[in-house]
C-alpha cells in the first residue's frame, strides 16, 4: 500500500470562536492510499489542545509510509491489526493514526465495493440529523446566524467563561430547533447545577463538558444535581477513558481525530451501550472525508454534531450531503472537482 499525504489550509465561513480559541484557518493532513488499482481517503484535524499540529502529524505519517507498502489488506481485522501496529511509529499522535485507519477503511468499502457504514454494520446507511454550531457570537453575528438555521432541526451553542445564558434565550425565542450547549470546559468557577436547571426550563437538551477535565473529580456531585444530561468531550479521548465516565457524565463525545480512527470510535460506541452511556459522533473543522467517516459511527449514536464540513467555505472534497441539519450518506468520498487539486506527494518525491 502506497501513502501519499498533503497539508491543506481550509477556512471557516466565519471566525469560529470556543471558549478557548478562535479560527479563522486550519491546516488539516489528508492521506490518499493505493493499492490494487484501489484509492482511499483519510484525514486528521489536528487540535492543539491535544498537542497535534500539521507538521508533526504529517512527520509522523511520513515514518509509517514505508512500513504501509509490505501490507495487505483484506478484512476489518487486518485494518485493526494495523491500527494497533502503526501506533509505534505514529506515537503519541492519534490524528496521525486516525488519518491512516480512516483511509484504510475508505479502501476497504470501495475494494468490497459497500459503503462505510455496510463495512461497519452491514446495513444500509440512513440519514443522520446533525446539530448545527453556534459559535460565540457577538450580537449581530448571533442574529445572522440564527437565521442562516431556520428549519434546522438542531443546534449547538457554544458558550464561555460569563456561562451567559443570554444567547440561549435568543436563540430559543427564534427556533423551534432542539438546543445543546457546549462550554468546552469554561464553566468552572460556575454553579452548574443551577445553570442546568435554567437551561432544562428552555428546553435543552443536554450540557457539554461543563469543567476542564483536570476538575473530572467534581462530576459526580454536578450530575447527580443536573436536571439535563452531561455529556464529555475533552474528558473522553480515547477508548480507555470510557472506564471513567459512568457516575460522572451521562455520555460522551466521540471524534475521530483525537481517538485515533474509525477502528477505536466503533469500540468506544459499543462499549458505551454496553455500561449505559449516551454517545455523540462528533467533529472538528474538517472536510466532507472525516464527516463521512463520522457518519458511519452516527448511524448507532444517540446524537451527531457532525457539521465541521458545512462550516468551512473550502472543503477540498465531496462526501456526506449536508442539507438543512441532515446528513445524506449515498456518496462516496472524492476529490471536489471544482477546487485545486489535492496536492498529495509520496515521501522523499515532494
Amino acid at each position: 500500500m502506497q501513502l501519499a499525504m498533503a497539508i491543506c489550509a481550509l477556512h471557516p465561513k466565519a471566525v469560529f470562536r470556543i471558549s478557548r480559541a478562535e479560527r479563522t484557518e486550519v491546516r488539516n493532513v489528508f492521506v490518499r492510499i493505493e493499492d490494487e488499482g484501489i484509492t482511499g481517503y483519510g484525514e486528521a484535524s489536528p487540535n492543539a489542545f491535544y498537542h497535534e499540529n500539521a507538521d508533526d502529524v504529517g512527520a509522523r505519517l511520513a515514518r509509517a509510509a514505508q512500513w504501509l507498502r509490505g501490507r495487505k489488506i483484506r478484512s476489518l481485522a487486518d485494518i485493526g491489526g494495523v491500527w494497533d501496529e502503526v501506533w509505534r511509529m505514529v506515537s503519541p499522535s492519534r490524528a496521525a493514526q486516525c488519518a491512516i485507519d480512516v483511509a484504510l477503511w475508505d479502501w476497504l468499502a470501495r475494494r468490497e465495493d459497500c459503503t462505510l457504514c455496510e463495512l461497519a454494520w452491514g446495513e444500509r446507511p440512513r440519514p443522520v440529523a446533525t446539530f448545527a454550531t453556534i459559535g460565540i457570537s457577538t450580537p449581530e453575528e448571533l442574529g445572522a446566524k440564527v437565521a442562516e438555521l431556520h428549519g434546522f432541526p438542531l443546534i449547538k451553542i457554544k458558550s464561555d467563561t460569563r456561562a451567559d445564558i443570554g444567547p440561549v434565550r435568543f436563540v430559543r425565542e427564534r427556533t423551534g430547533a432542539a438546543l445543546a450547549i457546549d462550554a468546552n470546559g469554561a464553566w468552572g468557577g460556575h454553579d452548574v447545577p443551577a445553570l442546568a436547571h435554567q437551561l432544562a426550563g428552555l428546553g435543552v437538551k443536554f450540557l457539554e463538558q461543563p469543567f476542564a477535565p483536570d476538575e473530572d473529580a467534581r462530576m459526580p456531585m454536578v450530575l447527580a444535581a443536573s436536571p439535563l444530561p452531561v455529556l464529555a468531550d475533552e474528558s473522553c479521548v480515547v477508548s480507555e477513558d470510557v472506564e471513567r465516565m459512568p457516575g460522572r457524565f451521562s455520555g460522551f463525545n466521540i471524534k475521530l481525530t483525537k481517538c485515533g480512527g474509525l477502528t477505536p470510535a466503533l469500540r468506544m460506541l459499543r462499549r458505551a451501550q454496553e455500561l449505559g452511556l449516551r454517545t455523540m459522533a462528533g467533529c472538528m473543522l474538517e472536510s466532507s472525508v472525516l464527516i463521512s467517516a463520522g457518519a458511519a459511527v452516527a448511524q448507532h449514536t444517540d446524537f451527531a454534531d457532525l457539521d465541521g464540513a458545512w462550516l468551512i467555505r473550502d472543503d477540498p472534497f465531496r462526501g456526506a450531503r449536508y442539507e438543512k441539519g441532515t446528513l445524506h450518506t449515498d456518496r462516496r468520498v472524492q476529490p471536489e472537482e471544482n477546487r485545486d487539486p489535492i496536492p498529495f506527494f509520496v515521501q522523499g518525491t515532494r
